[in-house]
């Protein structure tokens, strides 16, 4: 099984940067910063990544958004 992720873990990390920062940065709230970068968000707005992609000068996508192989549990 397949799931989608969203690598803000990972961005903060090459980055630099702390979930307050990247916060700054982009105007997207720290709850909903922390709970991507924790998965526990079932959903993210298009904006979202957006802003991230703009903050971060990101132009390729599969550089916040990931999919990952999940055990069948």
């Amino acid at each position: 099984m397949k799931k989608v992720e969203i690598t803000v873990n990972e961005l903060l990390h090459q980055h630099n940067l702390s979930l307050n920062q990247l916060h700054l940065m982009t105007g997207v709230r720290r709850a909903t910063l922390s709970e991507l970068a924790n998965g526990k968000r079932q959903r993210i707005q298009l904006e979202h990544i957006e802003k991230i992609a703009n903050a971060l000068d990101i132009n390729d996508i599969n550089k916040i958004i990931t999919i990952k192989e999940t055990s069948d549990e």
